[in-house]
């Protein structure tokens, strides 16, 4: 342990005669008939008894507590070394997207007619009424836009990676959808004729990164990234038992027709048995695999899954949402990744789009990921950095723009970072807990820094990470979590009892322990923390 606010010890031979020298008063206390007051253990105490003794003695643990308005770290324990940091990671994509993007910063989808028309509904893209804000719509999103002929030759939708088409942010899985829907509907379109295309090129076509792992593909927290869309790539799969034991369970997929393929190889067991259902996405296939059993006479199971064509799966959802309000779609539903194709179609639409839907702003995305610890949205802002301040949408280009921004502007030591996703999932993620604070604390600094301390996880705040952890410091933490495999982690801002503001960083790999009983320890190292007050300047 390094205790970098400490004073100086005395040399020690005076400390020691020091000691010898008090031995007498010692005694004499001892001796004393009154009850010496029980001291709360001191913060260094208190990790010493967690991190040097079993179970949690083989636990790499990296910890740093730093008092910004004193320009001093209290307290520390390998600041400088690395560590997995599972979601904490998501601190670094939000504070860049922030300070790059702006906090008022809004995606912009717009859809757009392509070829010839006819009909009744107006002469031209620019003829007719005005697009509606539609069905669904929150606070700080709508829709605008020219009207559209009756019949449009096809119709281009422009992704540029909206992460909030969902129900997060409206009424439903695909209340959006239907709200771009009835849009179109408004704005004069009653059929298309030719094909229904989502331009998706704004991110390139690695939907999944390649150090994720591969038992975590099927489901919902490692979703494909796509330029275009919808309810955060997943999907619902219900599951329940058929008519009698032996028989084939029913799996029923929730979802526009065809746009997943799912294979059930699930069977009905015994009534009272265990529930056995396996999800799997073998390596090179885009079918889910349903094995397995469910009990006879079980509840039906849903699960949310991951869609295996993010983009695909949400053009055949704005496909059913047209049909649903009479607008029908005569040719094929294709999405494009081609950079130059997709610049093509675009010229040929015009520069006027029939409609455009607007985000929420930034900052209510960035509370999206932090407060739900929400991995797809962390990934889409990632792919979002390298759209807009790099080449190109990919993971690559967006990691490049974190570091930029962590080293030349944050200050952070180049060789303290290494990122490769953006929402921490990958295990080949690292980070010190001094480059953590450090990050923390330049956010707090900006014009947008109280937003960005309210984005984050909070006792008893529904659906935060910390609604059921440590709620006796309600409205005094603000923090991010972060879990994987043998890796937990906190990090945030806390309020001491005597009122100090603190930032802090914990960080721990290699617990081989399960994860409550590793966020317990941590939970009481940030207890400690909390209640330590005046006593600080003793440690």
């Amino acid at each position: 342990m390094i205790g970098t606010d400490r004073a100086h010890p005395l040399p020690r031979r005076a400390a020691r005669a020091g000691a010898l020298a008090l031995l007498p008063l010692a005694l004499a206390c001892a001796s004393s008939p009154r009850a010496v007051a029980p001291t709360r253990p001191s913060l260094p105490a208190v990790v010493e008894s967690i991190a040097g003794r079993p179970p949690l003695d083989r636990t790499h643990w990296g910890i740093e507590v730093y008092d910004p308005a004193a320009g001093r770290v209290l307290f520390a324990r390998d600041p400088e070394k690395h560590f997995v940091p599972a979601s904490n990671t998501k601190l670094v994509v939000t504070t860049v997207a922030l300070g790059e993007l702006g906090p008022e910063f809004r995606y912009r989808t717009a859809i757009y007619a392509l070829g010839g028309t006819g009909g009744t509904g107006g002469t031209g893209r620019n003829g007719g009424g005005r697009g509606s804000a539609g069905a669904g719509a929150t606070a700080g999103a709508g829709i605008t836009g020219a009207a559209g002929d009756s019949v449009i030759g096809g119709l281009l939708v422009v992704g540029r990676g909206d992460p909030t088409l969902s129900a997060r942010f409206h009424g439903g899985e695909l209340a959006a959808l239907d709200s771009l829907a009835d849009s179109l509907a408004v704005a004069g379109v009653r059929r298309v004729a030719g094909d229904l295309v989502v331009d998706a090129s704004y991110f390139d076509d690695e939907w999944i990164h390649s150090t994720w792992e591969v038992g975590d593909l099927p489901w919902s927290y490692a979703t494909p990234v796509a330029a275009f869309a919808v309810a955060e790539g997943t999907f619902l799969l219900v599951v329940e038992p058929g008519a009698a034991p032996g028989e084939p369970a029913r799996v029923t997929v929730l979802g526009p027709k065809g746009a997943v393929a799912v294979r059930s190889e699930a069977v009905t067991d015994t009534a009272g048995a265990g529930n056995s259902l396996e999800i799997v996405r073998r390596p090179g296939s885009d079918t889910l695999v349903v094995t397995g059993g469910v009990p006879y006479l079980a509840a039906p199971d849903t699960l949310r899954l991951a869609v295996t064509d993010p983009a695909g799966y949400a053009a055949r959802a704005l496909e059913a949402a047209l049909e649903a309000r009479g607008i029908a779609v005569d040719g094929a539903v294709r999405v494009v990744y081609d950079t130059e194709e997709a610049a093509a179609l675009r010229a040929a639409a015009g520069a006027e789009p029939l409609i455009t839907w607007t985000s929420p702003p930034l900052t209510e995305i960035v509370a999206a990921i932090l407060q739900p610890s929400q991995n797809w949205i962390a990934e889409q802002l990632l792919k979002t950095l390298g759209a807009e301040r790099g080449k190109r949408g990919s993971w690559r280009e967006g990691l490049d723009v974190e570091r930029r921004y962590l080293f030349d502007v944050v200050g952070v030591d180049s060789g303290a970072v290494a990122l490769r996703d953006g929402s921490g999932l990958s295990a080949q993620n690292l980070l010190t807990p001094h480059a953590i604070v450090q990050i923390l604390d330049h956010a707090r600094r900006q014009p947008w820094g109280d937003a960005y301390v309210a984005a984050m996880a909070q006792p008893g705040v529904k659906e935060s990470t910390l609604e059921r952890r440590l709620t006796g410091l309600q409205g005094r933490i603000f923090a991010k979590t972060g879990t994987i495999a043998h890796v937990n982690s906190l990090s945030g801002y806390l309020r001491t009892a005597d009122g100090r503001e603190l930032i802090f960083s914990i960080l721990s790999n290699a617990s081989g322990r399960p994860a409550g009983e590793v966020r317990r320890a941590i939970d009481r190292i940030v207890s400690t923390l909390a209640e330590e007050g005046v006593r600080y300047d003793a440690w």
